[in-house]
């Protein structure tokens, strides 16, 4: 009789042949209990360590936004929108971690060049996006929609939509780029909900 082949487990819960030892029904509950408890266990291991993680996050996100003075719940969601949590998150247009920084805007925020291993680091990234979305606000007086717009599609963008329009809802309707709307809806959502 040929062997069983590695992935054949049937043989296990005996639905083999006449050579092929039968297990009770009580010797099969005890191997898949055994099986489901394993399982279980990695589960709950994974899941306490990611609870874990999004702890540090939040206060990580806590330090680095009250040093700027801005509310934890927007870093939160500027987080959220940019990387989804994912410190070593990188992007086509070359932005890296949680904050989704490029190389240029965090070296001019640090005063000195910055490199992409810098970037990947959450305490850092947030201390450098908390800065940059500060100058963003004192940039646009304190106006979250504008700020928030100018984080995602550049200054530069928000400035030529003022030229066009003063009411920053109006130029979230009308001027803002699709992919901005959407992020400024995903971040003030998010912030909402905590």
């Amino acid at each position: 009789m040929p062997e069983p082949k590695s992935w054949d487990y049937l043989h296990l819960a005996g639905a083999g042949t006449e050579d092929t030892p039968r297990f009770s029904r009580r010797r099969r509950l005890l191997i898949w209990g055994g099986v489901a408890v394993a399982f279980l266990g990695s589960v709950l291991i994974l899941l306490l360590a990611h609870v874990e993680e999004e702890a540090d996050l939040r206060r990580l996100v806590g330090i680095a936004a009250r040093s700027q003075g801005l509310d934890a719940n927007l870093v939160a969601g500027v987080v959220h929108a940019e990387s989804r949590g994912n410190p070593t998150a990188a992007s086509r247009a070359q932005a890296y971690g949680l904050m989704q920084l490029r190389i240029p805007t965090a070296s001019e925020v640090a005063g000195r060049p910055v490199t992409v291993e810098e970037l990947f680091d959450p305490a850092f990234n947030l201390n450098l996006g908390c800065r940059y979305l500060r100058r963003m606000l004192d940039r646009f007086d304190d106006d979250v929609l504008l700020a928030l717009m100018a984080y995602n599609a550049g200054p530069g963008s928000v400035d030529r939509w003022l030229n066009e329009e003063r009411d920053p809802v109006a130029i979230l309707r009308h001027h803002a780029y699709g992919e901005t709307r959407a992020y400024v809806r995903k971040v003030l959502r998010r912030a909402r909900d905590g």
